[in-house]
């Protein structure tokens, strides 16, 4: 049997997955992760003054994997975090800081 590989975003866990994640911040829906983090990643991309296709081409992405994860369709792995953040020039760490203060 042929099986084509799969990329890592394959995984990320579509945007109408409903289960809430417990914790020291109480209740926390995937959904609402998903669309802070792409208002950080638009954020920071337009702060740098970067189009999507720039921001992707960086980090070595498809343009429309930035779009939906942006629109909170789609969220990254963990390889592509960093990849991202390394295209926008700041530490991986300074989107999940952001994130969680919006999250609050």
């Amino acid at each position: 049997m042929d099986q084509k590989p799969h990329s890592l975003e394959s995984f990320a866990p579509p945007a109408n997955h409903s289960c809430s994640m417990r914790g020291a911040g109480g209740d926390m829906r995937v959904e609402q992760i998903s669309i802070v983090f792409g208002q950080v990643l638009r954020e920071q991309r337009l702060a740098r003054e970067l189009s999507q296709e720039e921001l992707a081409l960086a980090a070595d992405v498809d343009r429309t994997f930035v779009s939906q994860m942006e629109r909170g369709i789609r969220q990254p792995t963990i390889t592509t975090l960093i990849k991202l953040a390394g295209a926008l020039g700041i530490q991986p760490s300074t989107l999940i800081v952001r994130m969680e203060k919006l999250l609050r």
